[in-house]
């Protein structure tokens, strides 16, 4: 029998990555939440209500932004632009959430850079702001995306949580340029999501989504919760109407009291890489090796050799 023993390797693309740090997170004590899919007309009335009821609670909120899909519902962008430049006010921040909703690990690094800088100077016309998280359509990237956002100013990303998408913490150098960290924090717990046969989104009640955020606080330190504008909304049979499920809304009201209620501070993505410390990502080549015990392998770990799948993202 052969184990994998997986030793870092040097990056691609001028990247220079330092070894991994100790993988112990420390804890923040605090929740973000995202809300995916902003876009023109599209289920508007959900989009804006989910925005409400953070403002109402004054609590923090990070929204992605679909660049191509923003700029022609003058009432959504109004909207928008008044709540993300209140002072005082809520903190609503704008995430770039790609620019058609693409899968970016079918493009190269040159494409990933090119599709992140339209929808950031999409973003930053219409809303007046730009971007520096980037939330990944199908959760899905690679390391070119990593290249790509530092290329654009971005420094924090959120996939969701899968055996392959840890929280991490990279060191990206471009050329003439000193290395610059981009942050990996997935969403951790969820107040909704598709049915077993991807058929229609289900709301889940507060309750639910208070357990994963607790489950996350103890594993990883933070919680970062994902929300959609199709489970706050009526459905008539399987289509969506733009009408507010006002039994979901307040399952979101009942969950912000009760992360209130346990001692959480809510916080945007982007400020969970000042709160968080998370380990150092680094790329990994599988070397075949005679089986070894488990305190052997223990033994490894302890002195920087650590087992992991070869693909880190």
């Amino acid at each position: 029998m052969v184990a994998l023993l997986m030793l870092p390797i040097s990056s691609s693309h001028g990247q220079e990555t330092d070894a991994i740090q100790d993988p112990t997170l420390s804890s923040c004590n605090c929740v973000a939440f995202r809300l995916d899919d902003i876009q023109d007309y599209y289920l508007n009335q959900a989009q804006e209500e989910i925005v409400r009821t953070f403002e109402k609670r004054n609590e923090s909120l990070t929204i992605g932004v679909i660049g191509n899909f923003i700029g022609d519902d003058s009432l959504l962008v109004a909207f928008l632009k008044q709540r993300i430049h209140a002072d005082p006010g809520f903190t609503m921040e704008v995430a770039n959430h790609g620019w058609n909703h693409e899968d970016f690990t079918t493009f190269d690094r040159v494409q990933q850079s090119d599709l992140l800088s339209k929808s950031n100077e999409r973003i930053l016309q219409e809303l007046g702001v730009l971007p520096e998280v980037f939330i990944t359509p199908f959760n899905r990237m690679n390391n070119d995306t990593l290249v790509a956002m530092a290329e654009n100013g971005i420094r924090v990303v959120s996939a969701n949580l899968t055996n392959d998408r840890m929280p991490f913490v990279r060191n990206v150098t471009l050329t003439g340029n000193d290395a610059v960290s981009v942050y990996h924090f997935p969403a951790t717990a969820k107040t909704g999501d598709l049915n077993d046969d991807d058929t229609e989104w289900l709301g889940f009640g507060h309750q639910d989504t208070l357990r994963s955020i607790r489950t996350s606080m103890q594993e990883y330190g933070y919680a970062l919760v994902t929300m959609h504008p199709q489970e706050y909304s009526v459905r008539d049979g399987l289509d969506y109407q733009n009408k507010v499920d006002e039994d979901q809304v307040r399952e979101l009201e009942l969950l912000l009291d009760a992360v209130h209620d346990e001692g959480y501070t809510v916080v945007t993505v982007s400020e969970l890489a000042r709160h968080v410390t998370v380990p150092e990502f680094s790329e990994y080549i599988a070397i075949a090796i005679p089986f070894v015990s488990s305190v052997t392998l223990l033994l490894l770990s302890r002195y920087g050799i650590l087992f992991t799948r070869k693909s880190m993202i």
